[in-house]
């Protein structure tokens, strides 16, 4: 990220931690956006191993512009009111809540129990072909992809240092994304199989599972079920009939893509683990909590005896 960049995200997060760095200057802040009948009546902190923070930070200092001038006005806080009016700050502030906006987004694209590593590469593949229409579009002076910014330049012009700083951000973004996510060839043959087995051409998928694959694809049940199930539910599904193809396709989709379940797991154990808690052992708590399986509470009851009044 450019300098001026971080330096304003820096100031960002100096503004949102003395706002809220007392009970007093809560309570004022929350006077003042009620005045001034804002939306909502306080900042959010942001943690850096926090999904979604940070973005959703950015996004309410946007909206409370406004009653953050006021608030450092009335707290004579001169240091962060001076950055904070700077002609560039706003602009700054707007490109940085819409991209990580557009990051939060994608964030969530990579989230969920049912997800694979072929989902998630068209994903991040999809992300960086936005990222370089979006540099196109900066090029040319169009900022229609960024809704908060182009709100803030209807008012003020589109500063050249601030259209080099953007694609120079959007330059490192995409470098860091192929960096770090290198992603499959979607095209591979196998990897089509594994997508959709029904439009895969026979002889381009190895020789040893075409027989078992053809016998797959004539399948009319398998047809249906495909139609209807998850592509892990369906090759899960698939296995007893038809091992061998199957287990090609296992390979590419049961490895973890991502680390939310592991994060679900944290999560619901710190829930657990509470102070008034009177018992060491949760592993029978945590498998309840994080388990998709719905109680039948009816059943249950059921086949519990009722205490008979005598």
């Amino acid at each position: 990220m450019p300098s001026s960049l971080c330096a304003n995200l820096a100031i960002v997060i100096r503004i949102v931690n003395y706002i809220k760095s007392g009970v007093s200057n809560t309570r004022l802040f929350r006077q003042i956006c009620e005045g001034m009948d804002a939306t909502h009546q306080s900042l959010l902190f942001h943690t850096q191993v926090r999904w979604l923070s940070k973005g959703n930070m950015l996004a309410r200092v946007f909206e409370l512009k406004e009653e953050v001038d006021t608030f450092l006005k009335m707290k004579c806080k001169m240091d962060l009111l001076t950055e904070f009016n700077k002609p560039e700050f706003v602009s700054h502030l707007a490109y940085l809540a819409d991209i990580f906006e557009a990051l939060n987004e994608l964030n969530r694209k990579l989230q969920g129990r049912d997800t694979n590593i072929i989902s998630h590469t068209d994903n991040i593949n999809a992300f960086i072909s936005k990222s370089k229409l979006w540099r196109r579009k900066i090029m040319g002076g169009n900022t229609c992809s960024f809704h908060r910014l182009t709100d803030v330049l209807c008012n003020e012009p589109f500063s050249a240092q601030l259209q080099k700083d953007i694609m120079k951000h959007l330059d490192c973004l995409g470098r860091e994304f192929i960096k770090y996510f290198p992603g499959i060839n979607t095209e591979d043959p196998l990897i089509a199989m594994v997508r959709n087995p029904f439009k895969c051409v026979v002889e381009t998928i190895p020789e040893d599972i075409q027989e078992e694959f053809l016998e797959l694809v004539h399948d009319s049940f398998s047809k249906d079920e495909f139609q209807i199930l998850s592509l892990s539910e369906f090759w899960g599904k698939m296995y007893l009939a038809y091992p061998i193809v199957s287990k090609q396709a296992l390979k590419t989709i049961v490895p973890f893509s991502s680390t939310y379940l592991c994060e679900s797991g944290f999560s619901s154990l710190l829930a657990i683990k509470t102070k008034a808690r009177n018992k060491l052992e949760v592993e029978d708590d945590r498998r309840c909590s994080i388990s998709s399986t719905e109680p039948d509470i009816t059943d249950l009851v059921r086949s519990k005896q009722i205490l008979k009044s005598h």
